[in-house]
């Protein structure tokens, strides 16, 4: 069955965001924070020049495998660092997407409601939670 195509619309959603919290006097304590990208922001999405692929009524573009937004947010207080990335606020990539259904001549998979993200540089994994609930896309 497929799932909803994903636009660029909505949020990228990440928790536990672990990250290394200021607790004086003593040294920083590990803490999960969510972890927040918007997707309106993403980079590496369908062809906004040609615009060949439109979802909705707003024209929206598609994420696609690979796509990016280069800010997160939600872990500001862990500004330690996140225990595995040493970031805060970090980039969030789509990790996951439709392997039957793919965009250009790279022939990167178009993502869908639920894939897999990857935020704040690597420091926790999270999925897409917009979609365009009228159009399916198959694995």
């Amino acid at each position: 069955m497929g799932q909803p195509i994903a636009p660029t619309q909505g949020i990228a959603f990440a928790f536990p965001d672990v990250c290394k919290t200021p607790a004086p006097p003593g040294p920083p304590v590990p803490i999960p924070y969510p972890n927040i990208a918007q997707l309106n922001q993403a980079t590496g999405i369908t062809d906004q020049s040609n615009k060949e692929l439109l979802v909705g009524p707003s024209s929206l573009h598609v994420l696609l495998l690979d796509s990016e937004i280069a800010t997160s947010t939600g872990d500001e207080a862990g500004s330690v660092g996140g225990v595995s990335s040493g970031t805060i606020k970090g980039k969030c990539k789509i990790t996951k997407a439709s392997n039957s259904v793919v965009y250009g001549p790279d022939k990167k998979g178009i993502a869908r409601f639920m894939d897999t993200t990857s935020q704040n540089n690597d420091n926790a994994t999270g999925m897409v939670l917009g979609a365009f609930p009228t159009v399916l896309v198959g694995d």
